[in-house]
């Protein structure tokens, strides 16, 4: 189950742990992970560097676990009213033409 070249890694699901993993988990995951053998020895290594390191774990933790349905479900009915604004200045614009 490796990572198809140019696929982004989730090191959350290779290290099959959730983002609020403290460091011994983070360890024992990589070991199972290792053990199993599921993915790359390369793709554990990183995975465990990327999730050890305050930074990418940060960026890992928001491209991993936010949640965009509310903000999709919240930004449909706007996207209608465009439609429907679109709608009617194609009309007004026939309109204008035809007068």
């Amino acid at each position: 189950m490796a990572c198809a070249k140019g696929e982004k890694m989730n090191p959350y699901k290779i290290l099959n742990i959730d983002y609020h993993a403290d460091k011994r988990k983070i360890i024992v995951a990589v070991a199972l992970a290792m053990r199993e053998k599921n993915f790359s020895v390369q793709e554990v290594a990183i995975a465990q560097k990327e999730i050890m390191n305050p930074m990418t774990k940060a960026a890992h933790d928001f491209l991993q676990f936010i949640d965009v349905k509310p903000m999709q479900n919240q930004f449909a009915p706007i996207k209608q009213q465009q439609k429907k604004i679109v709608f009617d200045l194609n009309r007004l614009s026939n309109f204008d033409e035809n007068s």
